[in-house]
């Protein structure tokens, strides 16, 4: 008689490893292609006074943003070292893939709520008729 397995995940599957490695992947991702190369905005670009304005104040609000992304990504990185034995043939690939991709998507989610439309600190385009619609 055959007999019916389920594949469950390890004892301590590395995905909450894998969620924050992909949310600060999803920081990197926003601040490399949105701060720095398209230059649509930065982490302070709506924010009021003269001081926040400057563009070095920009500039170095972006660099502490990534900073704190390297911080973010190291955790996560120690997360799934920590569990790095014992998953090989269990399908963890997957899972840590398919965690790293929420992760990422989180990162996207608290953002555009947080700093966009909740703070209002920056936009995905500052510079455009309707930026709601970038956001």
């Amino acid at each position: 008689m055959a007999t019916l397995t389920v594949d469950r995940p390890a004892e301590g599957t590395p995905t909450a490893g894998a969620w924050v490695l992909g949310f600060a992947l999803g920081g990197f991702v926003d601040g490399i292609l949105l701060h720095q190369v398209l230059q649509w905005h930065h982490l302070l670009s709506l924010v009021p006074g003269e001081s926040f304005r400057d563009i070095r104040t920009q500039i170095l609000a972006d660099g502490l943003f990534h900073v704190g992304m390297y911080a973010v990504a190291i955790l996560g990185l120690w997360m799934l070292w920590r569990q790095r034995g014992g998953f090989a043939g269990t399908g963890v690939d997957r899972r840590v893939v398919a965690a790293a991709a929420f992760g990422f998507a989180l990162w996207q989610a608290v953002d555009n709520v947080v700093f966009h439309w909740l703070l209002g600190i920056h936009r995905i385009r500052v510079d455009v008729p309707n930026p709601l619609a970038w956001d």
